[in-house]
């Protein structure tokens, strides 16, 4: 009885060595990274792989408001979009695209004032799955 016990007893131990290695491998998943000027612009101009990572770190290390546009676009290089109607500018932070259309999409959007300073700043994610769904189900209805 007495070798029964002691069999099992080292038989878990590899069990907790593989569920600590699978712990560890998802963590990684979600790495954070902190704010890095020349890492963030990486990409290919329709992404940009670091960004990501890099947000939280951007958003709560880097001041965003009371920066001018200037001194916003010298941190985090050229916007994506500029809006003129409100006032804001965009960085694209994740997309995911299907074809020409955009399924789901993550921005970092910066409001000026009327003398262009940083006022405030949010992060936007929208979720176009459904629609494009019933978009795309609604063509191939018609064909």
């Amino acid at each position: 009885m007495l070798s029964k016990i002691k069999i099992f007893k080292y038989s878990s131990v590899p069990m907790y060595i593989a569920l600590a290695f699978i712990t560890l491998a998802l963590s990684a998943c979600g790495k954070k990274e902190k704010f890095d000027r020349d890492r963030w612009n990486d990409g290919d101009g329709l992404s940009f792989p670091y960004r990501d990572a890099m947000l939280d770190d951007l958003m709560q290390n880097q001041k965003l408001k009371g920066l001018t546009y200037k001194q916003a676009v010298r941190m985090l290089h050229e916007p994506q979009w500029n809006s003129y109607t409100d006032r804001s500018f965009q960085y694209e932070i994740r997309c995911k695209m299907d074809r020409l259309d955009t399924v789901w999409a993550k921005h970092l959007i910066l409001y000026l004032n009327a003398d262009s300073v940083v006022t405030d700043f949010k992060v936007v994610e929208k979720n176009n799955e459904e629609k494009l769904a019933k978009k795309f189900k609604e063509q191939n209805k018609n064909k």
